[in-house]
């Protein structure tokens, strides 16, 4: 009965200094766990933008490192939650070091599914949180939690319409010449359709107008759209404070209304 004891009581000793031994190991290895987050980029993508986030981590410890779940979040200035991404990593076995890329995708159908119009009017920020979740040596869960801005270029910055100029065409219709302007400060060159309709007080249609726009990213436009009023309508479009302007590309249809500049 006494050895019995004696040899629970040993291995009672051992489990401990093994038990020990597992922490204060633990801990060394996870103060030489290296987490680096780089700077995000931006690419155009097909739906829209892409934002990447470059990432590296060295299990400098004893032990593996494993199911890695890197989670953003991206929210737009009032906190609406534009998407949500992750990436897995397995594993990550001692003495190792892994560099992936974080992919964020914002897809400008979304944003004007949200009315998001003023997104793709004026340069403006998102909000991204980045949650980082492992399991160390199989057994010690950790959470990691940072988060960053993210600077965001309206594809139609600063987009301005100059008040109608109004000349004869023909015996029956007057040319009228409105010009715009506006800066692409996306990262995605801008090519469509800019349609112009003028309408009358009662919301009869005066006009309408149109010109192909190809801009490319981090480029200027100063441009004009011709359209031409009956000349007994020209009067009407002269009272008008606005115009309604739509914009069409192969990723969106945006409309709104625009006041003379």
């Amino acid at each position: 009965m006494k050895i019995a004891i004696r040899m629970l009581g040993i291995a009672t000793i051992i489990l401990w200094i093994i038990t020990i031994f597992f922490i204060v190991t633990s801990v060394y290895s996870v103060l030489q766990l290296g987490i680096t987050i780089g700077g995000v980029q931006m690419f155009p993508s097909s739906e829209g933008i892409n934002f990447s986030l470059p990432f590296s981590i060295s299990n400098n410890g004893y032990y593996e490192i494993a199911d890695l779940n890197l989670t953003t979040r991206v929210t737009d200035p009032d906190g609406t939650i534009l998407d949500r991404s992750e990436t897995i990593i397995p594993s990550i076995p001692q003495a190792t070091t892994i560099n992936s890329t974080h992919t964020v995708p914002i897809d400008l159908d979304t944003i004007l599914s949200m009315d998001h119009v003023p997104l793709l009017l004026n340069d403006s920020s998102f909000d991204i949180e980045i949650f980082a979740a492992l399991n160390f040596a199989r057994a010690i869960p950790i959470q990691v939690y940072t988060n960053a801005t993210i600077p965001w270029g309206a594809p139609l910055s600063h987009f301005s319409v100059g008040r109608p100029s109004v000349s004869p065409f023909n015996s029956t219709h007057s040319e009228a010449t409105t010009p715009v302007s506006f800066q692409n400060n996306a990262v995605l060159d801008l090519v469509g359709t800019l349609k112009m309709e003028f309408y009358s007080d009662s919301q009869g249609l005066i006009a309408s107008g149109e010109t192909p726009i190809n801009v490319p990213s981090g480029k200027s436009y100063n441009g004009e759209v011709n359209a031409y009023p009956r000349q007994q309508d020209v009067s009407k479009l002269r009272d008008r404070e606005n115009v309604h302007v739509i914009f069409e590309t192969p990723m969106f249809v945006v409309e709104w209304e625009e006041s003379y500049g």
